[in-house]
């Protein structure tokens, strides 16, 4: 892990691409549970409130347009955050068989745990972030509204290039991340950032971070969490966050006029009993993993897929970030 990648990775996570509407409610033991189709919230509390503290299963699924005809399932974990002495500390625990499969960090630390015994694996330090963007948003919850009033004041005094467009009955407020101020790792470099906020539900619509490898390739990662509307406040249920990666030239040595098909709707189809022939007489064979597009040409999309699970708002026990606090630890 690269410790100045944190305000990155933070950043490129700010998204909403708009709020659902809630199609069912119920009041069990004192707890509200709220349903829109297969997305289930439990909220202790008054919503009004706000978030303090979030938990879910995360589930990821992966799609790859050279190889995949739809996402793939990839990994799993359980998602905890939770503001404590007006600090926000996030736990990821993996479903995994590996003993240190837990991560639990703040703005200055990561350290890497075994959550059954707590025996403390890796301790990173992260650096301080010393970059004016963090004033504007390294330290608000991406779970739920922000406070788009503070992030317009750091902006103007930061002399961000930042104006307002209309699209129908929406305002944006479009605020441009200069690459000097961004967090870059070398040999990679940040050549243009952005986020997109709605205006009227004080959200991030959108951002996008595009950045040049060491061999030249563009890549663009554009971020859209997806939202459900609980009483007027947003609570982030899941992410699709697309990262398309344009090669710098095609690869020598293939043949030009190499037939390929680029997606499975170019492939041509046979009946049955073609298949049948071909098969018996040894003519056909299967292909277990195929490859669309030009061969030559590396450029690939890549849409990750974060579906949340059994979301439980204000209800995290502190005990699951006790750890950040024992001997050894930080006070």
């Amino acid at each position: 892990m690269k410790n100045n990648t944190v305000l990155l990775l933070f950043i490129a996570t700010l998204i909403l691409s708009g709020c659902r509407y809630l199609m069912d409610e119920q009041h069990v033991g004192g707890l509200t549970h709220y349903t829109d189709g297969d997305v289930i919230i439990q909220w202790d509390g008054n919503p009004e409130t706000g978030v303090q503290s979030f938990q879910a299963n995360v589930l990821v699924y992966v799609m790859n347009n050279r190889h995949d005809i739809a996402p793939v399932f990839d990994h799993d974990y359980r998602l905890s955050v939770s503001t404590i002495n007006n600090k926000l500390i996030s736990r990821i625990d993996f479903n995994n068989d590996f003993p240190f499969r837990s991560v639990i960090s703040d703005s200055e630390e990561a350290i890497v745990f075994d959550p059954e015994t707590e025996e403390i694996g890796y301790r990173i330090p992260l650096e301080k972030p010393e970059s004016p963007l963090y004033r504007v948003f390294g330290q608000q919850s991406i779970l739920s509204r922000l406070n788009l009033s503070l992030i317009r004041d750091e902006a103007r005094r930061l002399s961000l290039n930042m104006h307002e467009e209309t699209d129908g009955e929406a305002s944006k407020l479009l605020i441009e991340l200069p690459p000097d101020l961004l967090p870059q790792n070398a040999p990679d470099t940040i050549i243009s950032s952005r986020a997109v906020f709605d205006i009227l539900h004080e959200v991030v619509l959108e951002t996008e971070v595009v950045m040049i490898r060491e061999d030249g390739t563009n890549v663009t990662t554009t971020a859209t969490p997806q939202y459900m509307d609980i009483e007027g406040v947003p609570v982030k249920v899941g992410m699709v966050t697309v990262i398309d990666s344009k090669a710098p030239g095609l690869i020598e040595g293939f043949d030009p006029d190499m037939q390929y098909f680029n997606s499975p709707d170019d492939i041509p189809t046979i009946s049955q009993e073609q298949y049948d022939t071909l098969m018996a007489e040894g003519n056909a064979y299967e292909i277990p993993f195929m490859t669309f597009g030009n061969p030559a040409d590396l450029s690939f999309v890549e849409t990750v897929y974060e579906v949340y699970h059994d979301i439980a708002i204000n209800s995290a026990p502190e005990r699951l970030f006790r750890i950040m606090h024992q001997q050894g630890g930080r006070p």
